[in-house]
């Protein structure tokens, strides 16, 4: 079978954050055949050229700096964005115009008006696509739903998360990420960081009711810092740096449910990220680090009590072996799922807008209740 031939905007020498290298190319420098970079496409060529220099592409890769030159190279089978939220639809939308399959980085769009026009054009034009909501096939996600289905616990009655970002210093920002801080580009601790987390939770124990949310701004001015400590301007968050979410489970007889994220470290030696599902019989307990372990290395374990032996075990996780760490591990499934062509193993673009409506339902909550 010929390799999928992909076209990558975003992958940048210089980027602050530098997520499309690594979590993204070591999967497709590594692919066996099933994929081959063909072009980059950055701000300019100059800075597509420096990345394929940096990163020793081939020669032949095509340098572009513009996101409709690329989507007019009939060399290209799948665009990948890996840009910044904000700049999610203006560089997407010219190849799915032009018939190209695409995987975007989530959140789909700035908001849910992009992330919806996006969508409704890809189902016109009929091309494949994929959207980066990865937890729902990192192992720690598949190993509780698979102990669910086991019946490890019995009938679920209520399930609680309890997380922390790990933000050591939360009245500043590094200035690569200030836009975190500004809620018009669309990525912050409510569509990224959480929106991440209860699609997750969601792929485990299925869709909410009855929701209902509190979200807080708690720092009224934080400081931007640049790479070497100085502070280069105080800014004025319009986002939440606190999270409150809860509802009720539609698959299990209307049991609560309730999520608690907050934009600041964990109190000392304690974990980042409790994750409890009580049942019937027993109960599951999954603690880590932080609430992103299916993007970064943060130490998940997992936890079963039996009710009737009073015994509490720790399940092996017996992960595959994967020559790739955290993000790229998790990444490369989702490429594997795409490769494969089956519909239903990789999340799409329809499963982006029913996260983002989700999503836009707490935000329009907030502004009900004078929230920014």
């Amino acid at each position: 079978m010929a390799p999928i031939r992909v076209g990558i905007i975003g992958l940048s020498s210089k980027a602050t954050t530098s997520w499309a290298s690594r979590a993204h190319l070591p999967y497709l420098l590594a692919s066996n055949g099933k994929y081959e970079i063909i072009a980059l496409c950055n701000s300019s060529v100059d800075a597509a050229q420096a990345a394929i220099n940096s990163y020793k592409l081939p020669s032949s890769t095509k340098a572009y700096g513009d996101p409709q030159a690329l989507a007019n190279d009939p060399d290209i089978d799948l665009v990948v964005c890996s840009v910044r939220v904000d700049n999610h639809y203006k560089t997407t939308k010219p190849s799915i115009e032009a018939g190209k399959d695409v995987y975007v980085e989530w959140p789909l769009g700035a908001n849910l008006e992009e992330a919806t026009e996006l969508a409704t054009l890809a189902k016109e034009k009929g091309v494949k696509n994929m959207v980066s909501l990865e937890g729902r096939i990192s192992p720690v996600y598949l190993k509780v739903k698979a102990l669910l289905a086991e019946n490890k616990i019995g009938k679920v009655l209520s399930s609680s998360v309890v997380a922390s970002d790990g933000t050591k210093a939360p009245t500043t920002i590094p200035e690569g990420r200030k836009y975190f801080l500004d809620r018009r580009v669309g990525g912050n601790l409510l569509t990224i960081f959480f929106g991440h987390l209860v699609d997750s939770i969601h792929s485990v124990l299925g869709p909410f009711t009855n929701t209902k949310s509190t979200l807080s701004t708690t720092r009224a001015k934080v400081d931007v810092l640049s790479s070497s400590g100085q502070v280069t301007e105080t800014i004025k968050p319009n986002t939440p740096d606190h999270i409150i979410y809860s509802g009720k489970l539609s698959n299990s007889d209307s049991a609560p449910i309730s999520i608690f994220l907050r934009r600041a470290a964990p109190f000392k030696d304690t974990p980042g990220f409790v994750w409890s599902i009580l049942g019937e019989t027993g109960e599951i307990r999954v603690v880590a680090t932080g609430p992103i372990f299916q993007a970064a290395e943060q130490s998940p374990q997992i936890f079963v009590e039996s009710f009737e032996s009073g015994d509490v075990q720790e399940v092996d996780l017996e992960d595959e072996q994967s020559p790739f760490k955290l993000p790229a591990k998790n990444i490369a499934r989702l490429y594997e799922a795409f490769a494969s062509g089956k519909q239903g193993t990789f999340p799409n673009f329809e499963d982006a807008i029913g996260l983002h409506k989700e999503l836009a339902e707490v935000l329009k909550q907030w502004d009900a209740e004078g929230g920014h």
